[in-house]
């Protein structure tokens, strides 16, 4: 390969690079590039990139790694993080729950998690309280 080309070919990846970096769009890497990607993320935060941690999703046209339940467990347990819920409130048509996420340090957060709610009963009722739970203890363990 000549210098041209891979100068070329470098700027080329530096480009890729600067959209994965400032703009959060994986959707030009390679697979090859992405798997990489997905597995340097997972080192660098102490996650096992075997358990699926992240899922890939298109979110406002840009493809992105998504922090799926095994990561918001792995880390919780990796960095000791122990959550507090509050009892949970209707709000205009929405059921909301509010979590506190703590380090032993005494380090904390706290994130809202808020569903759709205003029409439900019985048990749809309650799988929606316990998204909003989960959704709430999720946002404070990743902010945290």
């Amino acid at each position: 390969m000549t210098d041209k080309a891979l100068a070329t070919r470098d700027q080329s990846e530096a480009k890729i690079l600067e959209q994965v970096v400032i703009g959060g769009d994986l959707s030009k890497l390679s697979s090859p590039q992405r798997v990489r990607y997905y597995q340097t993320v997972c080192e660098s935060i102490g996650l096992n990139p075997l358990t699926q941690p992240f899922a890939y999703l298109t979110l406002n046209k840009r493809l992105v790694l998504y922090a799926r339940k095994e990561a918001t467990d792995q880390l919780g347990a990796i960095r000791k993080i122990s959550i507090t819920l509050d009892d949970g409130a209707h709000v205009t048509g929405v059921y909301r729950v509010k979590a506190r996420a703590s380090l032993p340090d005494g380090r904390f957060t706290e994130a809202t998690g808020a569903v759709a709610a205003e029409s439900l009963k019985g048990e749809a009722l309650a799988n929606a309280m316990m998204k909003a739970e989960t959704k709430a203890a999720r946002r404070a363990t990743l902010r945290l």
